[in-house]
């Protein structure tokens, strides 16, 4: 019954061809302008304004981020800090993947990204990819070897993957930031940069330095990966969109998931290190840099005491990797950046109060419950 599942999972990136053409027509693109009203623009005259070209500040910079509803308020907080930082004549042409945003919250995202410098898309995902995906996710936290608590982890981590299947055609490039950092870098450089013949460009993770440390791929013998290929982290990438579409990257993805999901720990994280080992351009690490290594130096970094000085001097991007985040818990490093950018948006205001952290304890003990609940029931 899996194998079905998953053949249909497959099945189903072929055809999201079709599902893109809809999208070309009659995708809902919000001009922020007014952020309150919905504006229905047909993608074909999108596409004769903004043609792939060589990079100009006349073009928009294509951004994709990916969420839920509970990370509808840290998505805002993203975008909102890249608008910020953003110099010159740049704009930013900003794609939602949407995994359930409530309308609600969608207004609040519209209101906080409110700026002539940025235009926003919601894009929804089939349902049948949803629910494999989801089965998938519930797979790994439950069967396989999953390191990372499912709690911060959303199955919309899984939509990059299909993202070159999902985006219209003429976009050859783009940025994908996930939603739990804060840009206090000008990403019109990290657009600028150079991505030749690599399928993504990406920074090297702090944490999991190699494929083959004990936190890397537990499967890169078999893969014939070499053992000093390095790791990079998925949260920050610069993807040639081109190269995805020719090679059937998104494709390559659901079958390694498929082949290999006893070996999944870090998710979509996972499947791209070994989908592109040693086939990746390295960016400087502040376009990348964990809140959790702001703690201070350690003989595990993968740089020297000076480098990492430097690093975390002017970091570019400050991602909040772990599951302390500064809307779930009071002890998250660099949280002041957050709320800085916090109160630019919708949000504004909006604090880990002691009555949100009793709730939010409610909560899980209510998820572990539900959870414990479901493995034991026969």
């Amino acid at each position: 019954m899996r194998h079905q599942k998953f053949k249909l999972l497959i099945n189903a990136v072929r055809e999201i061809k079709a599902f893109r053409l809809l999208v070309a027509h009659r995708v809902l693109l919000i001009t922020l302008k007014a952020p309150t009203s919905l504006i229905l623009i047909n993608m074909n005259d999108l596409r004769s304004k903004n043609s792939s070209q060589e990079i100009r500040k006349d073009v928009p910079i294509i951004v994709v981020c990916a969420a839920d509803d509970k990370y509808a308020m840290p998505l805002a907080v993203t975008v909102r800090s890249a608008i910020e930082n953003l110099k010159g004549n740049y704009k930013i042409l900003l794609f939602i993947l949407d995994g359930g945003i409530k309308n609600k919250n969608k207004q609040r995202i519209l209101k906080s990204l409110s700026s002539e410098k940025c235009n926003i898309s919601f894009l929804s995902i089939p349902d049948e990819l949803v629910r494999d995906f989801k089965e998938l996710h519930e797979y790994l936290r439950s069967v396989a070897k999953i390191t990372s608590k499912p709690d911060y982890i959303s199955i919309s981590a899984y939509y990059r993957l299909i993202i070159s299947e999902i985006l219209p055609e003429e976009y050859e490039k783009l940025i994908y930031l996930d939603s739990d950092l804060v840009v206090k870098g000008d990403i019109g450089q990290l657009w600028q940069t150079d991505l030749a013949e690599n399928y993504v460009l990406a920074a090297q993770d702090t944490w999991i330095k190699y494929v083959s440390t004990s936190q890397g791929l537990l499967n890169y013998q078999e893969l014939g990966i070499p053992v000093g290929s390095k790791y990079f982290n998925s949260g920050v990438l610069v993807i040639n969109l081109k190269k995805w579409r020719t090679d059937g990257i998104s494709s390559k993805a659901i079958s390694y998931l498929k082949q290999n999901k006893d070996y999944v720990r870090w998710h979509d994280q996972d499947v791209l290190n070994a989908l592109f080992a040693n086939r990746w351009g390295e960016l400087d690490p502040r376009w990348n840099l964990s809140a959790t290594d702001c703690a201070g130096y350690s003989q595990e970094s993968p740089f020297s005491e000076d480098v990492y000085n430097t690093i975390i001097s002017d970091p570019y991007i400050l991602h909040f990797m772990s599951k302390e985040k500064p809307w779930t818990s009071r002890h998250t490093l660099c949280k002041e950046y957050f709320f800085n950018y916090v109160d630019m948006t919708a949000w504004s205001g909006w604090r880990l109060t002691i009555w949100r952290r009793v709730w939010l304890k409610l909560i899980q003990e209510f998820k572990n419950r539900i959870t414990i609940n479901f493995k034991f029931t026969p």
